[in-house]
């Protein structure tokens, strides 16, 4: 089977490169279709050789860049643990195609289902957590972005800050070409507007999975910018960043725009896309669609509270599954490491371990003695019947096995 893909990574690798990309699908008439997932992240692919870390000969990927289209011939799945997206193949090769930056293309590869960096804001995932991940790549358009050089580090020390749904994060650049420009003048690359990010998840290495930043795309006009020669200027203000960042910030919408911008909306593209077609950010997308739909005459202003109300459900949902596993992730470094309390100025957390409690059982207390079901059982396990009961109510218990726990309280800070 052949498949093909648009290169979103081509990456150093143990000395040789990982290459991977957005599979698509080839339409009669010469277009591509982007492949996606049941949930509508677009369907990645990576070949692996059969070397021990599967990287691909130099030789092989030299005729490979960013935004390439290339085929693979044979193409067999070897996932492996997150790497979902690892293929062999008998041969890959480049085809012409005529992909290029454009907000309107790039805006189709994005992610639009993780809103947190694979699981969670760290910088590497511990290898015994892997399982729980399915995917370990990433196409994302960050907040705001800045490359940097971190001369305390021997290795990893050209590194991107950049934020996402508004949590930070400080990766490794692994992207050759980024990399030798960046090199020549890195200040230039300190902040970056309007940039797209390819993130993927490393071989384990000491226990631990780190996260790298694989592919840094640069529009052609802030790459010409950074190639010209520029003075120092008074800083912007919070308008004038925005309409850099969005063409259309600020400027009226017209009537076609609203029609336009409910009717995505109620086919549930994604806020990200939408933003990307109206050149607009967030906060003006969701104020005017809540305009629109609550002042909407035709009886469906609900809508846009239906829809945020399962959008922010969802989110929460997700955010307290993550927050799960990190409980129990950290109980079990508090047990590994001995650790019964710890203190910081954001948290103090408790551990406890393992131990015997006896449990209130009201069908032995009905069982013995219906009469003092009846009367007491309403009060019986309450904490004033406990103590002045005590003998009593502890000859209606049994022995219950608590597991290990952990209470965590967030510290209060003095904000004055």
């Amino acid at each position: 089977m052949d498949k093909y893909f648009i290169c979103l990574a081509n990456s150093y690798k143990h000395g040789g490169r990982c290459i991977a990309g957005v599979e698509v699908s080839p339409r009669p008439d010469g277009r591509m279709d982007i492949v996606r997932h049941n949930d509508g992240r677009p369907c990645w692919i990576r070949p692996v050789s059969m070397a021990e870390n599967g990287e691909i000969p130099m030789q092989l990927a030299q005729g490979v860049k960013l935004l390439s289209l290339v085929r693979l011939t044979d193409v067999v799945p070897c996932p492996h643990k997150a790497h979902t997206e690892d293929v062999h193949c008998s041969r890959m090769e480049c085809c012409s195609n005529d992909n290029e930056f454009k907000d309107d293309f790039m805006s189709q590869l994005i992610d639009p289902v993780h809103q947190a960096v694979f699981y969670f804001r760290g910088k590497a995932i511990p290898a015994k957590m892997i399982d729980r991940l399915n995917y370990s790549l990433m196409f994302i358009r960050p907040e705001k972005a800045g490359a940097y050089i971190d001369e305390e580090r021997e290795k990893s020390k050209y590194r991107m800050k950049f934020t996402y749904f508004g949590s930070n994060y400080d990766f490794p650049i692994t992207d050759p070409y980024f990399l030798e420009t960046f090199k020549k003048n890195p200040e230039r690359y300190s902040d970056l507007k309007g940039v797209y990010l390819t993130l993927s998840l490393g071989l384990e290495f000491e226990g631990f999975h780190f996260k790298l930043v694989a592919g840094v795309f640069l529009s052609p006009e802030i790459e010409m910018e950074k190639n010209e020669d520029s003075s120092p200027s008074k800083e912007l203000s919070y308008m004038d960043r925005q309409k850099q960042l969005h063409s259309n910030a600020y400027a009226k919408w017209s009537q076609e725009d609203d029609s336009l911008l409910v009717e995505l909306y109620r086919q549930g593209v994604s806020i990200n896309e939408i933003m990307t077609r109206f050149q607009r950010n967030e906060g003006s997308i969701r104020s005017r669609l809540k305009k629109l739909l609550v002042e909407d005459s035709s009886g469906n202003w609900f809508d846009y509270y239906d829809q945020e109300l399962a959008r922010l459900i969802d989110l929460k949902k997700e955010t307290e599954n993550q927050i799960g596993a990190l409980r129990k992730e950290l109980l079990q470094q508090m047990e590994n490491h001995g650790e019964e309390k710890i203190k910081t100025t954001r948290f103090t957390i408790s551990y406890s371990p393992p131990k015997t409690v006896l449990k209130f059982d009201s069908d032995l207390l009905r069982e013995k003695d219906e009469e003092l079901y009846r009367s007491y059982c309403n009060i019986f396990d309450s904490k004033l019947f406990r103590e002045e009961n005590q003998e009593l109510y502890e000859s209606y218990c049994k022995p219950v096995q608590k597991e290990a726990s952990i209470v965590v309280r967030q510290n209060k800070t003095d904000e004055s």
